[in-house]
């Protein structure tokens, strides 16, 4: 599988590939030794990382600096700020599928899946552009004597550390809209999971940018992450993961007040009403909690069912549970990949096994899965447990795999308060043909985004969490805030008199 991926990519991606981007030149990492990327696929080797050393960062950080300050970018005109990008765009756009097989091939996504992955990573880039010249302040009436505006500044330099799961995507939506505002970056992919970040470093390249202004620095959260997230020059971090590294990276951060935009776990309620239309809310919850084999921080794993239609509904997700392909992500064919590695894959199972000791059912799936005449991947089942009650780890801890859990309810209200009761807040999901039990269960439901009736969202649409989901919002002109400072000035419009005297 090496020898495809270099073929593919049209990119180095060997043992003695230079991974870390610093001021607009490749290097090879300096601390200690390399890291296996592997291929959850097979498991078998993709290429060695060399991580990037502290003084590496260092570098990274004083060169993002530079180029903050260097007129090159900060005297760019907005209007050409946003050319830049809309090239980068471009580039994106041309360079998709190697993008996407490069994504499939190190975290696990189906090449189908990774293909709309990759167009939607483009997506932020093109969204993005147009706000380039459009970051505005504002005015205050109210003091007669004097003339009071805001204007909006860029941060600084801000790091993104970008998780294993679709961190193309999850990389391009910080990245577009920081550049948007005129910060300079530092990424940090996973270790696990970089190589469609590492071929993107090439077309930064390739679009032109002043260096500096995109650095790369690649290596294992504890150290390379951990070097970034507490550096006293950095000036945001944006962080999306688990939220037991959330909380990590808050309190590492919060050493020198760095402000933090977090989007950390979630666990998702889907509620079926009764008038819903059933066999596409069936369809609807394939995808909320089956797509990318589960790896998604929104997607919808807790199935509330009213007792009406709670037997008839489970028929139908087990039918078309039982129908997806899993297999090499790399298959046309298949729907459902692997997980990204032998451990994460345990602690799935392990979520199961717990259920059913707790007294849970399986409906369908429930352990690991050996696609026929395929690799030896880390392949689970699309799985389904009932008789799920609200004091199961599963019911409680975020799985982050391909294990749908079904409560059954009596009353809406009942609905709501047991989705509600999560220490999670990410999105929530909700079928229904009731035009106003929509715009209620909108309302009631606490978490950052409710989907009624659909699945998925854009470049366009705020994005975030409530509770232990996050802080802060991705996505649209919300996304603005976060990239930028608020400056007030104040000018006397009349004879200043000094304080001590009539």
């Amino acid at each position: 599988m090496s020898g495809s991926l270099v073929k593919v990519a049209e990119f180095p991606l060997t043992q003695e590939v230079e991974q870390q981007f610093i001021d607009g030149n490749w290097v090879k990492g300096e601390r200690g030794e390399p890291i296996d990327v592997l291929n959850p696929s097979n498991n078998e080797t993709i290429f060695q990382l060399f991580p990037a050393s502290d003084a590496q960062v260092d570098e990274a950080v004083a060169s993002c600096w530079r180029a903050f300050h260097d007129p090159s970018w900060k005297k760019m005109p907005a209007l050409e700020r946003g050319k830049l990008i809309m090239k980068l765009a471009a580039l994106m756009r041309e360079h998709a599928e190697t993008l996407a097989r490069l994504e499939a091939i190190n975290t696990g996504i189906p090449i189908r899946e990774s293909r709309l992955e990759s167009a939607s990573s483009a997506r932020h880039f093109e969204y993005f552009a147009g706000w380039a010249g459009k970051v505005e302040g504002g005015a205050q009436p109210l003091m007669n004597d004097r003339l009071v505006y805001s204007i909006r500044e860029p941060l600084g330099v801000v790091a993104i550390i970008v998780p294993w799961n679709t961190p193309l995507k999850l990389m391009s939506r910080g990245l577009a809209a920081a550049l948007a505002c005129g910060n300079t970056v530092v990424i940090k992919p996973s270790a696990v999971a970089l190589a469609s970040v590492l071929y993107f470093g090439k077309l930064v390249e390739e679009a032109g940018f002043p260096p500096g202004v995109i650095n790369i620095v690649a290596g294992s959260g504890r150290s390379t992450g951990a070097k970034i997230v507490g550096h006293p020059d950095i000036r945001k971090i944006v962080f999306t993961g688990g939220t037991e590294g959330g909380l990590e990276v808050l309190g590492l951060a919060a050493q020198n007040v760095t402000p933090v935009l977090a989007e950390l776990g979630g666990k998702g309620p889907i509620i079926v009403c009764e008038d819903a239309d059933l066999d596409e809310a069936a369809d609807g919850v394939m995808s909320q909690v089956f797509a990318r084999q589960g790896e998604v921080c929104f997607a919808g794993t807790r199935l509330f069912l009213p007792s009406a239609i709670h037997d008839a509904f489970v028929e139908k997700i087990k039918e078309r549970a039982q129908g997806i392909k899993v297999g090499d992500a790399m298959d046309e064919e298949t729907d459902m990949g692997p997980l990204i590695s032998p451990d994460h894959l345990a602690d799935v199972v392990g979520y199961v096994e717990s259920a059913l000791g707790d007294g849970a059912s399986v409906a369908c799936g429930g352990d690991r899965a050996k696609p026929e005449g395929g690799p030896d991947g880390n392949f689970m089942q699309p799985t389904v447990l009932t008789g799920v009650n609200q004091g199961m780890e599963a019911a409680c801890e975020e799985i982050f795999g391909p294990v749908l859990t079904v409560h059954e309810f009596d009353s809406l209200d009942d609905a709501v308060r047991d989705a509600n009761a999560t220490e999670f807040g990410l999105a929530s999901y909700v079928w229904t043909s009731d035009l106003r039990r929509a715009h209620r269960l909108a309302a009631e439901l606490d978490c950052g985004n409710v989907f009624i009736n659909t699945y998925r969202y854009g470049s366009e649409i705020p994005f975030g969490g409530t509770k232990k989901s996050g802080i802060g919002r991705e996505h649209g002109e919300e996304a603005l805030r976060e990239y930028t400072q608020i400056k007030s000035v104040c000018i006397g419009l009349s004879r200043w008199h000094s304080w001590n005297r009539d």
